[in-house]
């Protein structure tokens, strides 16, 4: 707890393994509407994402006085947008490399960096998180004992 708090007060990123990185889950932002459409005749499916702006006083003063619209629009390429369909939470950043490079016909390498590399940009944006540890649905790994409850019951 004091190391991330160190990290966080010096602005130091925390050090995360690659084995960390691979078993994790990523997520969409659920603020964030998306649709696979064709774009272009000839060209293939791809999404569009929907970001909405800052909807707090300070966002909207500023949408107010540069006539912001309140949404952005995010044209994602093709293996962005079949990396964007497959971050549903129950694949593993490693299942989804291993996804990429089946259908781009990638060595492994260029795979995981690609990915990584996508996923990195996505998470800067907030439009992608990674969960690690268990599924909603899955038992954690360590089981954790019965916790009293500091409510008080009337």
């Amino acid at each position: 707890m004091i190391g991330y708090l160190r990290q966080f007060v010096e602005g130091r990123k925390p050090k995360v393994s690659r084995a960390e990185v691979l078993g994790a889950r990523p997520v969409r932002n659920p603020l964030v509407e998306w649709e696979r459409i064709l774009a272009h005749e000839e060209g293939p499916w791809v999404v569009f994402l929907r970001v909405p702006r800052r909807a707090d006083r300070w966002g909207n003063f500023v949408a107010r006085v540069f006539r912001m619209p309140s949404h952005r629009k995010i044209e994602l390429d093709e293996m962005g947008s079949d990396v964007w369909e497959m971050c549903d939470g129950d694949l593993t950043v490693d299942a989804l490399t291993k996804a990429v490079c089946a259908k781009y016909h990638l060595n492994r390498r260029q795979g995981e960096a690609s990915v990584t590399a996508y996923m990195r940009m996505l998470a800067e944006r907030r439009l992608l998180a990674l969960r690690t540890g268990a599924r909603k649905n899955e038992a954690p790994a360590v089981a954790a004992g019965p916790r009293k409850s500091r409510r008080r019951r009337r």
